[in-house]
């Protein structure tokens, strides 16, 4: 393969960088039908910390053995470092660039643009061969906030006026009210609260908020009151034993938290706290408010085991370290800044993950991974292993979940079993679906041998129900709704699946999958991965129900590429990656 990138514009303003890219790719094997893309990678570091910043590419065209690209792309400059940012070092930005198997950091390109314009006072730059060097100049931007607060003292004045404007047409709001809620105007269909009182002043807040530019609702309250909350729990002193543990995953003592937990709960010398709800601040009462803040504020350690917003509206202190347990093992849909040119993607202006201290991966390759997603440096990121995966290598536990399984379900005692677990589609939990009537099961079962059994588990955000036709529900189960899906793992012969991380669990039990991928393209544009799909998963890829029915019945699995796809995503698989998390606790606390 080979490649050739040129910039064909650099723009430096005031603290923003803006790249014109084009580049182009020589290949044999790449034809109209290749749905893999290239990557390219703004690598900036400051010898203190690095930050891994996707190039958008807008354009990606397959043709005649090449694949042309070219993107167009701005990046705030004083946003990229978190920790030391106020520190103005000066840095350097390489570029990386990947393409289905090949991938290479700080690449060998002359980064020398046809086009230049550094305006910039706050910035100047240097292009040095294949790296740019940045100079911050700290008096230019330390001006720089003077014209801010000007600029906002404006902004808040004008406010201010329409906020006084909106008081005086509250009467002029509540005869609008009473028209609408009376039937002589239609009203907005987003009011269907059940209570009518609620909906009425909700309507009114409405009206207010658009006239004042002010929102007014009670979580905009609730957020003040949680900063206000936090600053003044501030003036009491840092516990240092104290480690509170967050998840607005589950209601109890589950997943990572619970393998953490069991290995230090004995331990008298520790203050050991839990949050554990699915509020965000709309639905948190003030009670939960205090506790949520108060343990922030008073720990040594907060513990998170998912994206957790409202930790990122505060300014954790220095002494507080945040340590982020992440619940998927490996690294495989894009997620986080990452995604910056897909739908409902992170933009770069969010501080959303990036004052994580410290975040658990399963293998080193995919700290590059995590360090991106997150936008933190590659070093806040560790290669413990994933606690909840040490089960994997306990026979007693694999043994008690088998015999729990088959007491529930006897009929499913001595057939193969089949455990279909896709992911879902959409962006977020609200819009999650998975178009079940691309999995006729009743199609599938009238194809493969009776001694076959099938377990249904959808992700937990899909509400759509799998059809069961009535003359196989004595060989075909769904448990989306129940079960542990680890535990499903025991009793496994083959996953079908699509683009779920439960590839990662079911690779440290080395059990065949078939990847029903009949959308692969559309989820590349959409959502994409990490590395090139069709090169890495570890099993056979098909289209079509055809294809996978065929499939099974010839047991054509590609066993062979899980060995590899587990040793690249699992530095340690002994059990004791709980005892690794554990000891990086403790060296926090000291």
């Amino acid at each position: 393969m080979e490649y050739q990138i040129e910039v064909k514009e650099l723009l430096i303003e005031d603290n923003k960088l803006t790249l014109n890219i084009m580049g182009t790719i020589t290949d044999s094997v790449i034809n109209a039908h290749f749905v893999s893309k290239p990557k390219v990678i703004l690598h900036f570091i400051n010898k203190r910390e690095d930050r891994r910043i996707p190039f958008v590419l807008s354009n990606v065209i397959h043709t005649d053995g090449k694949c042309y690209f070219s993107g167009l792309y701005t990046y705030r400059l004083d946003l990229l470092f978190w920790k030391t940012a106020k520190d103005y070092l000066p840095f350097d930005m390489y570029l990386n660039f990947s393409f289905v198997d090949f991938y290479e950091e700080k690449i060998p390109v002359d980064l020398t643009p046809e086009q230049k314009q550094f305006s910039s006072r706050m910035f100047r730059c240097e292009v040095q061969g294949n790296h740019l060097h940045f100079l911050p100049d700290k008096r230019a931007i330390l001006r720089s906030p003077f014209r801010r607060f000007v600029v906002k003292l404006t902004s808040k004045l004008l406010k201010l006026i329409q906020y006084i404007i909106a008081i005086c047409m509250l009467p002029i709001f509540f005869i609008d009210a009473v028209l609408h809620f009376s039937g002589v105007l239609q009203l907005p269909a987003r009011f269907n609260d059940e209570s009518s009182s609620k909906r009425f002043f909700a309507f009114m807040l409405w009206r207010f908020s658009e006239v004042s530019d002010c929102k007014v609702a009670l979580w905009t309250f609730k957020r003040w009151l949680f900063k206000r909350s936090y600053a003044f729990f501030k003036l009491r002193r840092v516990k240092p034993n104290k480690i509170t543990f967050i998840s607005l995953r589950r209601n109890d003592i589950t997943g990572n938290f619970a393998f953490v937990y069991d290995k230090i709960k004995d331990d008298k010398n520790l203050d050991i706290h839990f949050i554990l709800n699915d509020h965000t601040i709309s639905y948190m009462t003030i009670g939960e408010i205090f506790d949520f803040t108060k343990s922030c504020a008073t720990s040594k350690i907060v513990v998170l085991d998912e994206f957790t917003p409202m930790i990122h509206y505060i300014d954790l202190r220095r002494e507080t370290k945040l340590v982020q347990l992440w619940h998927a093992c490996g690294a495989f849909k894009t997620f986080g800044f990452t995604r910056l040119s897909k739908p409902k993607g992170s933009p770069q202006t969010t501080r959303n993950h990036r004052s994580y201290d410290f975040v658990t991966v399963s293998s080193t390759f995919c700290r590059k991974c995590h360090s991106e997603g997150f936008g933190i440096a590659t070093s806040n990121v560790v290669a413990t292993g994933i606690p909840r995966t040490d089960v994997f290598f306990d026979e007693a536990y694999k043994k008690q979940a088998r015999e729990k399984f088959y007491q529930a379900h006897p009929s499913f005692k001595g057939k193969r079993i089949i455990l279909f677990a896709p992911t879902f589609r959409g962006t977020v939990k609200e819009t999650a679906f998975y178009p079940t009537e691309m999995f006729d099961i009743g199609a599938v079962c009238r194809s493969i041998p009776d001694d076959y059994a099938v377990i249904i588990k959808h992700h937990p955000f899909v509400r759509d129900e799998q059809p069961i036709p009535e003359q196989y529900r004595d060989r075909v189960i769904d448990l989306s709704m129940e079960s542990e899906l680890n535990d499903l793992l025991f009793v496994t012969d083959v996953i079908i699946t699509d683009y779920s991380s439960l590839v990662f669990e079911a690779s440290l039990l080395d059990i065949p999958m078939v990847f029903y991928a009949f959308d692969l393209e559309k989820y590349i544009n959409e959502r994409d991965f990490y590395f090139d799909f069709k090169q890495y998963v570890p099993g056979k890829i098909v289209y079509s129900l055809d294809e996978l029915i065929d499939a099974l019945n010839t047991r054509d699995f590609c066993t062979e590429r899980i060995a590899p796809f587990a040793d690249m995503f699992f530095d340690h698989r002994d059990g004791k990656a709980t005892d690794r998390v554990v000891k990086l606790l403790y060296n926090i606390l000291k």
